[in-house]
């Protein structure tokens, strides 16, 4: 099946530091391809150029309800093969198959409980594709269904199967301009959590504004005052 239509941009990844503010740290370029049953597949790639110097490829698929079925990750670090990994989610289940360098090949399978899952996969697109599957008339959730394939957080290890906590809060429709244009968006605020107990407000320091035009492509995402990426490209096709 042909995509129906796609969607392509860059994020530029930038220091928010006062002594630094604005310097260049790497980019991503990105294409979704969305296709007649409502799935929708992500291409990624992701130059992270500040130490340890990361370059990451990811390809992930979602369904029409935004749950992610499978995805691709490979890691560089430092100029050297760091690994590669398939995911793939079950009714009940995620499985993992990879080899790394640190502890060659592997296999993982872990149980989830029923709804919608999600992957930090640590492209910036894929932060963004985490807050998809879940109604913003929620407000504030944790999400438990939740996977990455690096608890690094500049997901330079692995890559494997992690399971994770993310908190998660919309923040309300708010319009922005980025250099790519300007954009109606889904605002939220989340974080990895180590506990049930850091559900609160003031424990979300990332925040990221989503577009509303379906492909859930993040407009701006920042930790205010240390680093910031945004879209200084879009297009649709």
């Amino acid at each position: 099946m042909r995509s129906t239509h796609s969607f392509t941009g860059r994020i530029a990844y930038l220091s928010d530091q006062a002594n630094d503010s604005g310097r260049s740290r790497g980019y991503e370029e990105f294409t979704i391809s969305a296709f007649g049953d409502g799935t929708m597949t992500l291409q990624a790639s992701c130059v992270i150029e500040d130490p340890p110097h990361v370059v990451r490829e990811v390809v992930q698929t979602v369904d029409s309800s935004m749950r992610a079925l499978d995805c691709f990750v490979r890691v560089r670090t430092g100029d050297a093969f760091t690994g590669s990994g398939w995911f793939r989610w079950n009714d009940d289940s995620v499985e993992c198959e990879a080899f790394t360098s640190a502890e060659g090949r592997l296999s993982k399978r872990m149980p989830y409980t029923p709804g919608p899952a999600v992957f930090c996969n640590h492209a910036i697109v894929g932060d963004a594709w985490m807050t998809a599957a879940y109604p913003v008339s929620k407000g504030l959730v944790l999400v438990r269904n939740a996977f990455t394939p690096s608890r690094n957080k500049q997901g330079a290890t692995g890559p494997t199967l992690n399971p994770i906590l993310l908190g998660l809060m919309w923040q309300g429709v708010e319009t922005i301009v980025v250099p790519a244009g300007q954009f109606q968006c889904n605002k939220f605020k989340l974080n990895g959590l180590v506990s049930e107990e850091e559900l609160l407000p003031e424990n979300l320091t990332y925040e990221i504004w989503v577009l509303t035009d379906g492909s859930h492509v993040p407009a701006l995402s920042m930790y205010r005052g240390e680093r910031r990426y945004e879209l200084v490209s879009y297009a649709r096709s």
